[in-house]
């Protein structure tokens, strides 16, 4: 094969890291292949088709890989309106709110399945238009849900679970690749490889002047956040997350030289001063500090004035981390406290302690740390109790004591159930999700047992959620949002400036209605207290839900 066409899929508008990281490897061990890299989310829906149409017919690829990042109605958090729709709908005591919500639920699930056909769509497109091409599809999305996709795309079509830069490059060369990880559907039946070994990142690097002659769409990231990849694989056994299935647990690391020579040629050709670690965690453990540490170092040393992010452990932060980090320019962070509870964290398999986190916060304080800070909480996780809802609340003050409440943003998540995690296998055995259940069918029964919020707390917490997503005064806090999230590129398809990645995650962070929930809850939970405490022994009851 000659030729390779790259297509990110249309999701929010992110820099699409993977895809450059493959084209830098193929080009290095295959300089004559001709590679170009289309981004389908700069175009607007209506263009999209034919702006793959016009690259395919243009470039004549030999080969089409197509990188899927993100699947879902929506992301279980409190910027979402799908969220609050469904709050709606199930726990509103309004009837009026529970019809209104309906009709918005119908028109995001028909968003949501015309947004996957039309993702589908595309693949169809190249198999009926350009036949000779080989097609391949990867990415997050793909590699969670794989096994219901594969059934709806053209025969023959290589599905990559996870990294794919090795069976790329294997396609390409017309190698087998039953030593990687796969699946395929021919001949109507569907067979999967196993993965030999994963990658080595000791040659993974980026040629920009390279990638800007195969991405004439690069411009549109010019003076944005540009994602950078120090390690893959996660150690961590959390319940819930995706990461280890995708990457791996073992950590592999890139030198940081090379982290930072990507940074740096970034910065010098591109105006970049944004970027976002999209490691797992960026400090993975102890071992990951000599890295990290030179990292960090090298950015001081070669003078980068940059304002940098990424998924932070607090709990793994030292005095002398902390102070390294905002020498180097740390800016806003987004931190998974989950809950407040250490019996919660425990039987996530979390593998933190709170102490330790509050601990690291504190040291980011001490080193001068003035951004701002994310705390996502997913209440009502399992083992979760109105004891456990009031440590959590507990928790946001203590890290608001720390860094100061103006800075200090809590987001109310709930547990999404994916395909491939110890959440989904314990909620199987325990018969909360039947055996052979699609993840991607969505109805009204499903999509409450989808996202996890069972009884007997659901009705407390929804009812103090809705309370402050009523709230409609916004934040209290008039600075921007400075981290990942954020976007200020001139103007996007829409003609607007100044967007943030991730609107949905943003509308909550400004409204910061996240603190009003924790407190409106706690106020529901310490009244039932006081009604329990003074009521007759004998009306006393366990916890029901309220409407």
């Amino acid at each position: 094969m000659n030729s390779v066409l790259y297509v990110f899929l249309p999701c929010k508008k992110v820099y699409p890291i993977g895809i450059t990281y493959l084209a830098d490897f193929i080009h290095r061990r295959q300089p004559d292949v001709r590679q170009q890299i289309l981004d389908l989310s700069l175009f607007p829906v209506s263009q999209r088709s034919q702006a793959l149409r016009d690259a395919a017919t243009a470039f004549k690829p030999d080969l089409v890989c197509f990188s899927w990042r993100d699947i879902q109605i929506f992301s279980p958090h409190e910027g979402d309106s799908s969220l609050e729709h469904a709050f709606n709908f199930y726990f509103a005591s309004n009837p009026l709110k529970r019809v209104v919500a309906s009709f918005a639920g119908v028109q995001q699930l028909y968003r949501y399945y015309s947004h996957i056909y039309k993702i589908l769509s595309y693949p169809w497109l190249i198999r009926k238009e350009f036949s000779k091409a080989q097609i391949m599809i990867g990415g997050g999305a793909f590699t969670a849900f794989a096994d219901q996709l594969i059934e709806k795309l053209p025969e023959g079509t290589i599905g990559l679970l996870g990294e794919g830069e090795d069976a790329i490059l294997k396609v390409i060369e017309g190698r087998s690749i039953e030593d990687e990880r796969y699946i395929i559907k021919e001949g109507g039946k569907v067979r999967k490889g196993q993965q030999g070994s994963p990658a080595l990142l000791d040659a993974l690097t980026v040629d920009l002047p390279y990638l800007t002659s195969i991405f004439p769409q690069h411009r549109e990231f010019i003076g944005e956040s540009i994602g950078v990849q120090t390690k893959r694989g996660c150690p961590y056994d959390c319940a819930f997350c995706l990461y280890p299935y995708i990457e791996g647990k073992r950590v592999r690391y890139r030198p940081p030289a090379m982290v930072v020579k990507d940074i740096s040629q970034h910065y010098h050709q591109w105006g970049a001063r944004r970027f976002w670690f999209t490691d797992a965690q960026f400090i993975t453990g102890k071992e990951a500090y000599p890295q990290c540490t030179e990292i960090l170092e090298r950015i001081v040393s070669e003078k980068l004035e940059i304002e940098w992010s990424g998924y932070i452990r607090t709990s793994l932060i030292t005095p002398e981390l902390a102070k390294l980090m905002v020498r180097s320019g740390v800016g806003d962070l987004e931190v998974a406290i989950t809950s407040g509870s250490q019996e919660v964290l425990n039987n996530l398999h979390m593998g933190f302690k709170l102490e330790r986190l509050y601990d690291g916060c504190r040291y980011l304080a001490e080193a001068g740390f003035k951004g701002k800070v994310i705390l996502n909480y997913s209440l009502n996780s399992p083992k979760e109790t109105e004891e456990t809802l009031l440590q959590s609340v507990e928790s946001y003050k203590i890290v608001a004591s720390i860094l100061g409440e103006e800075r200090v943003f809590p987001l109310m998540f709930f547990l999404g159930i994916q395909p491939n995690t110890d959440l989904e296998q314990r909620l199987l055995e325990e018969g909360y999700l039947s055996a052979g259940y699609n993840p991607l069918m969505l109805t009204p029964t499903s999509i409450r047992k989808l996202l996890y919020n069972p009884a007997p707390l659901n009705g407390f917490i929804a009812k103090a959620c809705l309370k402050a997503w009523e709230r409609k005064e916004g934040s209290r806090d008039p600075r921007k949002w400075t981290g990942s999230l954020s976007q200020t590129a001139s103007a996007d398809t829409t003609g607007q400036s100044g967007q943030y990645a991730d609107k949905s995650l943003v509308k909550g962070i400004e409204g910061n209605s996240g603190r009003d929930a924790l407190l409106s809850l706690e106020e529901i939970l310490r009244s039932r207290k006081n009604l329990s405490s003074s009521a007759p022994s004998s009306s006393k009851s366990s916890a029901t839900p309220v409407s």
